[in-house]
């Protein structure tokens, strides 16, 4: 101090005595100044040059009472002083996984000791040993705090994030070396004689020095150059205020430390006035840096510095108010025991029931304060966006309830509004895979669900895609992948609000994209966040293919359920088509009969007896199955009847008007391949017209091993597929014992498990084989031959026939020669 300076001590003497008792450390030393602090002092002292001398120093005056300018001064250096330490473990304590918050953390701590006047000897006696190693490690620290945040804050620079060896090529050694000289200056504390290596003691100062200018100059150099880089406007005003707010704080004290080295003017020597003029500025620092960080929102502590004091202030409230009426029906019931309440139970209560009683009050009492306060505490917690109360635990659970979701729309609004509760995201979104984009089908938190959409094929799909723990976004930095993608892209996720994105996959497809808007506290999402959300987005994707593939099941269930009961309708009509009775006719056998298989194939066959006696057969087979089979089915049944009951004569004619019929009531796509023909018996004359039919065929025994097969194709195309067609009529005189059997495609093609078709050339042999068999009987009789030939392959049309057989006139035998014919 200037009292040493003015009896001769320079800086770097060395102090061995102190009124005739030798020094051997600091301890002793500043104690012993300590207590003679107010009386003259010799001191015996070893020079730089190592020549020997003796030091008076005068009796240092008594302090006075402060003024008015001491108290203001001393104010104002310990409202900054407290200022860097609470914003600065404030800061730390909010973003404790942040290095920009750490450095800040310690660069407040140290700017905190520059304006503070307390030094370690000035602590207890059982402290200054502590002290002195707190501050000194603190002073020593300065530089590479400095260092840190002058890298990461407010943004990290892009060329430390490529090659972080740069910086730990810097730092560590200077790490080591700022370590090295605390270690070696810390035993002077004890013995001068005990410090290692002397010589370092002696350089520690101006290393120190050095480093800090050093650090300083990188400082400025480094927020100038990210203000000149940076690319959104809060960043570079931010970052001006910071560079113009230290500059105007540290440039007055630079300078003046500048003088004193140039000129070795110690501060000590220099008039109060400038020492203050040049040092009160320095206080800008601090300021400058806190208005950044927390009031300009830099570390995003907006909402978390809102709701502090109120969550403090809502959680201390509540406890004192539990406290108060804990403490109130304690001390009433400590009135009523102790006092004349109890006498009223007896006189001759004992004191030692008293105590039991109240002991048990007490921890009853207690208990239920607990438990009430517990549950309380998560209702504060909840209002003041304390997340971590049980955030897990309802994603958690979330999880596991989604997975056994059915309906899209409840399971997507019930993760929303979990997730919104538990992280208090205000604003969510889901936008499913439609095809060639993803668009927006359940918006949480919006005004309006946003008529936007992302293309498939786009930057931000690709990312999400690709990306194992969700895509964050953020639009203020420019190295994040956002700012690689299209203009479009970029207004739909701007408005959703996206900050994160998780992919909604199942069996390496996209279903979907979870966009998660920013929290009420505009922290980013943690790792614990994103992983325990990614766990939410791998459920939710699972249900939503569950959801979907119930809904197909579900969809083709009504599907088979439509059609089983078309088939029945159609099967009904089928079956009411069909003849319900068969007149008898005098000379002839007949029957039909049809056999559905697994579905209506629309097979028809008919039986009219005419008003001039004869016999109308008809058979056909209708196109398509179902309800539109059996209604043109009907609509052919309707115009056969109608034509056929007016009298026309003429088949060909007759046909032709079915055919104008059927197609004017059917669509385009339906027809009918259809045979019918008239049995006259007085003459034996079989008329028929064929419209595309299988042609009917008819045997006849032609000498003692002949049979004569007789093909009726004569007639015409198929009907209701053209409106206008020719069909020509065709003619064939039946014997007795000829046999007329007509058949859909259901019996010639049936086909064994090899595909093998059963065929004319099997039915012609059986119906010989059976031919002494009644019309009735002979139908099942071929149906089982059929039956035996496919061996139980499944069939998938109907077997219908009709056979009409004339009085007998000998037998057909199965090993007869057969020739056919057609007419």
């Amino acid at each position: 101090n200037d009292i040493a300076a003015k009896g001769g001590l320079r800086r770097g003497d060395h102090v061995i005595a102190l009124d005739g008792r030798p020094i051997h450390g600091d301890r002793e030393f500043y104690s012993q100044c300590n207590a003679r602090a107010y009386s003259a002092r010799i001191l015996e002292v070893e020079s730089r040059n190592g020549a020997a001398c003796s030091v008076h120093l005068p009796p240092a005056e008594r302090p006075g009472s402060p003024t008015l300018k001491d108290s203001i001064i001393a104010a104002i250096f310990l409202g900054i002083s407290l200022l860097c330490i609470v914003t600065g473990i404030y800061v730390a304590a909010v973003l404790p996984n942040d290095a920009r918050a750490l450095s800040f953390f310690g660069l407040m701590l140290g700017l905190a000791g520059v304006v503070a006047t307390a030094q370690w000897f000035d602590f207890p006696s059982w402290a200054q040993f502590f002290g002195l190693a707190f501050l000194f490690a603190r002073g020593l620290a300065c530089p590479i705090v400095l260092i840190c945040f002058a890298l990461f804050f407010p943004e990290q620079f892009a060329w430390d994030r490529n090659r972080p060896w740069i910086k730990r090529l810097v730092l560590l050694p200077l790490t080591v070396l700022f370590a090295l000289i605390w270690l070696n200056d810390l035993p002077s504390y004890f013995s001068y004689a005990a410090v290692p290596v002397p010589a370092l003691a002696r350089l520690g100062f101006s290393i120190i020095s050095i480093s800090m200018a050093v650090s300083i100059s990188f400082f400025f150099a480094a927020i100038g150059t990210k203000s000149g880089q940076a690319q959104s406007r809060d960043s570079r005003r931010r970052l001006r205020i910071l560079f113009w707010g230290s500059f105007v704080a540290l440039t007055p004290l630079g300078l003046l430390i500048a003088y004193s080295l140039v000129f070795r003017k110690p501060f000590e020597s220099m008039p109060e006035w400038i020492i203050i003029s040049f040092v009160l500025p320095f206080c800008l620092f601090p300021l400058t840096l806190a208005y950044v960080v927390v009031v300009d929102r830099a570390m995003d502590l907006r909402v978390v510095l809102r709701q502090g004091v109120r969550y403090t202030l809502a959680k201390g409230g509540l406890r004192l108010l539990l406290g108060l009426i804990a403490g109130t029906i304690l001390l009433g019931l400590s009135k009523y025991l102790f006092g004349s309440g109890m006498k009223r139970l007896g006189p001759n209560v004992d004191r030692d029931v008293e105590v039991t009683i109240y002991v048990i009050a007490v921890v009853v009492i207690v208990l239920l304060v607990r438990k009430t306060r517990s549950r309380l505490m998560v209702w504060v917690d909840r209002k003041f966006f304390r997340e971590a109360y049980n955030s897990q635990k309802i994603l958690e659970d979330l999880s596991e309830s989604v997975h056994g979701m059915v309906d899209e729309d409840k399971m997507l609004d019930t993760v929303a509004r979990q997730i919104s509760a538990s992280m208090h995201v205000p604003q969510f979104a889901v936008l499913m895979n439609e095809g060639k984009e993803f668009k927006p089908v359940y918006c949480l938190g919006f005004e309006n669900k946003p008529d936007l959409a992302l293309p498939g094929d786009c930057k931000t799909v690709e990312v999400v895609r690709e990306s194992k723990n969700g895509a964050r976004i953020n639009f203020d930095r420019q190295d994040n992948w956002v700012h690689s993608a299209s203009d479009m892209e970029l207004l739909t996720l701007k408005a959703i609000h996206a900050q994160l994105l998780l992919p909604l996959t199942a069996k390496d497809k996209l279903l979907g994209i979870l966009s998660l808007g920013q929290k009420l506290s505009e922290e980013p999402y943690s790792a614990s966040d994103v992983q325990i959300l990614r766990s939410v987005s791998v459920q939710t994707a699972l249900a939503l293919e569950n959801s979907r593939l119930t809904k197909a099941v579900a969809t083709e269930i009504a599907q088979r359920e439509k059609l089983n009961r078309e088939i029945e309708i159609a099967r009904e009509v089928q079956e009411r088509l069909f003849p319900q009775r068969l007149p008898p006719i005098s000379g002839i056998d007949y029957y039909g009969a049809c056999r559905p298989a697994l579905g209506v194939g629309g097979d028809y066959y008919d039986f009219l007896a005419l008003p001039n006696g004869a016999l109308g057969i008809a058979i056909g087979d209708v196109s398509g199955k179902g309800i539109g089979a059996a209604l043109l089915m009907a609509s052919l049944q309707a115009s056969l009847r109608g034509q056929a009951l007016i009298g026309q004569g003429d088949l060909a004619q007759l046909m032709a008007n079915v055919n104008q019929l059927v197609y004017d009531a059917t669509p385009v796509n339906r027809y009918a391949t259809f045979f019918y023909g008239q049995f006259h018996r007085e003459n034996r004359v079989f008329r028929y017209v064929n419209a595309g039919h299988n042609p009917p065929i008819v045997l006849r025994r032609s000498g003692e091993n002949t049979i004569h097969v007789i093909r009726l194709e004569t007639g015409g195309p198929v009907v209701g597929l053209f409106p206008k067609a020719p069909y020509q009529e065709g003619a064939l005189t039946m014997e007795p014992g000829d046999i007329f059997v007509g058949f859909t495609d259901g019996i010639s093609e049936a086909m064994n498990k090899d595909d093998e078709e059963w065929g004319e050339e099997r039915l012609i042999p059986a119906i010989a084989s059976h031919a002494s068999e009644t019309a009735a009987d002979l139908i099942p009789c071929l149906m089982a031959e059929a039956d035996r030939f496919v061996a139980g392959a499944p069939q998938h049309d109907d077997m219908t026939l009709v056979v009409m057989k004339l009085g007998k006139d000998g037998e057909l035998s199965a090993q007869a020669k057969i020739v056919s014919s057609a007419r």
